[in-house]
């Protein structure tokens, strides 16, 4: 089976590649024919280690969720005093959606 692929980046654009935990192989562009094309990859650190970029970022976030275009499925719930089976959970890698952990007063 042959996959097209049509990108969806102007010339010289960026196509981030989101999602690498997924066992599945991901359809990526030939680099023969999109020279103009970069492929990379995106850590969390890139963010949460520069202040301005993660001042933006929670902005970002809560923004979307106060106005509702932000909302995360949650796969599961846990009690803070369950963390290690949450955390053996999210270790599993068979979630499908975010693990909460929920911290009561």
């Amino acid at each position: 089976m042959r996959l097209a692929f049509n990108p969806i980046a102007a010339p010289g654009g960026r196509l981030v590649v989101y999602g690498r935990l997924d066992r599945r192989p991901a359809p990526l562009p030939n680099a023969q024919s999109y020279p103009a094309l970069t492929t990379c990859t995106y850590t969390l650190f890139e963010v949460t280690t520069d202040p301005q970029r993660l001042a933006r970022g929670v902005a970002f976030v809560n923004a979307g969720l106060a106005c509702g275009s932000l909302s995360p499925v949650i796969d599961r719930t846990f009690d803070l005093e369950d963390i290690a089976e949450a955390h053996l959970y999210m270790e599993s890698n068979t979630q499908i959606d975010k693990i909460v952990v929920v911290v009561r007063h």
